[in-house]
């Protein structure tokens, strides 16, 4: 049936071409309405069901006639896309395949006109019967990511789906089930997935939006203005397109795509192990709780049972406020000084910055009236971060701010700090009025060109930054919200879950974009023994760093044997593939917090390492059964055959086949 169908669509199709724009919609959707039938139903001439016949990933025909971008991958699906340009003036769309794989937009201006975006839109259908779900991605690193059932979309007076946050630590609070950011997937568990994503965020911002049975992929429109003047030409970063039935492998194709384009760093030193003193003391560290924790390193280092550590890293409150960046009143010695005597003790030191934000209460602030990115009215844009102070943004296109920053990071690195934990670094891209006429994704990358330059061989974690325009500038990235807060202290298993959540729908780019962070190893009271296996279980899927956050001095010693078990730490570096990630279906919301309150968080119970290590998790609140590959379990030392295994809430297992 499915053969007998295809000619009548693309007859339908051609019929754009003589009937013009007038009845282009029409057509569309009754050509989507044949193909609809065609892959949905249950089976097709030779009796396979169309899951069957969808490959794990497929190369689909992709066609731009001049008006529409048609992509068809017979048994996954089919979509019908046309473009629009939202601004001022008249233009016209052209699309260019690349060498990636990818179909870059060319757009001309054959008036003098303002573009604020750009919009690929339509319909889309995918083979299977099960409810469509759809993969998503938060904007930044602490954003809400993960498989959800998209709701009902909110158009906004372009006829857009809208976003929620994209911005700061406020307004992804705002993010929702309707968008996607950077990349996004729609899939049917026993059918088709598709996957869009833009190989590269270097001039905009880029979203996929979700709404019923039309999707949106969009350049802009969040602020963004260029001007071009009559016959200028605008080129955009290209849209690569996947289709096929495994959405996680869509997703490691796209990765590969786009690194292709805009290469990654070097991943060829693994990612550290480490100990963080923000979790334990937060913004009140002083130097002596400092020492004594390199102190209690130190005689662990010593203890041969025990992983060693590599980067022992100070985060905020160390330094005076956030723009003055010099040691505050409780590190007497010094940054330098202490830098020393961590080198000394065989460990690299690691330092926090926030450095595009700045408190205005700091000397620079008040030396330096015109650093900051301006709102519409020409103040500075600010940030109230909790209620600890009000910060402003620097403006990286003014050259005596961007020195600024520079200087700043070459001193940090010449103090001997080589690992670089940099923070809220989402501020660098929002939109304002800077010295230089550029967006705020441009300012960006200005900004994180001049600390990668400065930092050399410097490791760096990103923080609290977008996701696509941070590859080629950190060594990691953090893909997760907070495990703790100042306000809510203590980790707890609903955190886990959260962050899990998030391991899941970023695990595709460990080991090709960066090393993923998932934030600090807590393994302290008031976790459970079950729960410090879950927690150890959650942070070994991620993969990536592995950064001690309790008090060394206070924690229990058999606890201190598990957070840095050899065998365990041993196998970071691989890629953790999630089984079936179509049915952790969640619900977005803004933060752990929330979770504690709504635990609606689904995380897959099964992971698949590349040695062939399967780990088992279950971090909800009700025990499950799931099938046990048997082998040692490394948390428990217990070895078992092949079988059904029972996890009780926040339980994990780490199995080793013999």
């Amino acid at each position: 049936m499915l053969h007998d169908i295809e000619p009548w669509v693309r007859g339908i199709l051609n019929l754009n071409h003589r009937l013009g724009r007038h009845m282009s919609h029409r057509i569309h959707f009754l050509a989507f309405s044949l193909l609809g039938l065609s892959c949905s139903g249950s089976s097709d001439d030779t009796g396979a069901h169309p899951a069957q016949l969808c490959s794990e990933t497929m190369n689909p025909i992709v066609e731009w006639d001049g008006e529409t971008l048609t992509v068809d991958a017979e048994s996954c699906g089919q979509l019908m896309l046309q473009s629009r340009v939202l601004g001022q003036g008249t233009w016209t769309v052209d699309w260019i395949q690349n060498e990636w794989g990818g179909w870059t937009p060319h757009i001309t201006s054959s008036t003098d006109a303002t573009f604020e975006g750009l919009v690929l839109e339509g319909a889309w259908s995918l083979s299977g019967e099960s409810e469509a779900v759809f993969w998503r991605q938060g904007y930044q690193s602490w954003s809400w990511s993960g498989v959800t059932l998209p709701g009902e979309a909110t158009l906004d007076e372009w006829d857009v789906v809208e976003t929620g946050g994209d911005g700061d630590g406020r307004t992804v609070n705002y993010e929702n089930d309707r968008t996607s950011w950077w990349v996004g997937a729609l899939g049917r568990a026993d059918g088709g997935s598709l996957l869009l994503g833009a190989q590269g965020a270097t001039k905009t911002r880029f979203f996929v939006g979700v709404h019923g049975e039309q999707v949106q992929a969009v350049w802009g429109h969040r602020g963004e203005q260029i001007q071009l003047a009559s016959g200028d030409a605008l080129t955009l970063d290209p849209l690569w397109i996947g289709m096929g039935s495994d959405p996680h492998h869509l997703h490691t194709e796209y990765a590969d795509a786009t690194t292709a384009r805009i290469p990654a760093r070097s991943l060829e030193q693994p990612a550290p192990t480490g100990w963080a003193t923000w979790y334990q003391y937060y913004s009140h560290i002083t130097e002596e709780d400092t020492r004594a924790n390199l102190e209690a390193l130190i005689t662990l280092q010593a203890n041969p049972e025990l992983a060693p550590v590599d980067v022992f890293q100070i985060d905020d409150g160390w330094q005076v406020r956030w723009g003055d960046w010099w040691a505050g009143e409780d590190f007497p010695s010094g940054m330098s000084t202490l830098a020393e005597d961590i080198q000394s003790a065989g460990m690299t030191p690691g330092l926090w910055l926030a450095p595009f934000y700045m408190s205005t209460e700091s000397d620079t602030y008040t030396e330096q009236p015109d650093w900051w990115v301006l709102d519409d009215d020409g103040e500075p844009i600010r940030f109230s971060n909790l209620g600890t102070g009000d910060y402003v943004i620097l403006d990286v296109t003014h050259p005596d701010a961007a020195a600024w920053l520079r200087t700043l990071i070459e001193e940090k690195v010449a103090q001997g700090y080589g690992y670089l934990k940099l923070d809220f670094l989402y501020a660098g891209a929002m939109e304002g009025q800077r010295v230089q006429d550029v967006t705020g994704i441009e300012a960006y990358h200005l900004g994180m060109q001049i600390m990668r330059e400065a930092a050399g061989d410097a490791w760096i974690l990103a923080c609290g930054a977008p996701l696509l325009p941070t590859v080629g500038y950190a060594e990691s990235f953090r893909t997760a919200s907070d495990i703790a807060f100042e306000s809510s202290t203590e980790p707890k298993i609903d955190f886990y879950r959260w962050q899990a959540r998030s391991t899941a729908a970023r695990a595709w780019t460990q080991g090709r974009w960066w090393w993923m962070d998932p934030d600090q190893v807590l393994v302290r009271d008031p976790l459970t023994e079950v729960e410090v296996r879950g927690a150890l279980a959650s942070a070994l899927v991620a993969g990536g760093t592995w950064m001690l956050g309790d008090d060394l001095n206070a924690l229990d010693a058999e606890r201190l044997k598990q957070v840095l078990n050899p065998d365990l730490i041993e196998l970071l570096g691989q890629e953790a593939r999630p089984q079936d990630p179509w049915s952790a279906i969640s619900k977005v919301d803004p933060g752990p917090v929330i979770e504690m309150g709504l635990d609606d968080d689904q995380v897959p119970t099964t992971w698949e390492l590349a040695d062939g290590t399967t780990v088992l998790l279950n971090l909800g609140t009700e025990t499950i059964e799931v099938p046990g590959p048997g082998g040692t379990n490394l948390l428990t030392g217990e070895s078992t055959n092949s079988g059904t295994r029972t996890l009780l809430p926040g339980d994990g297992e780490v199995w080793q086949r013999p």
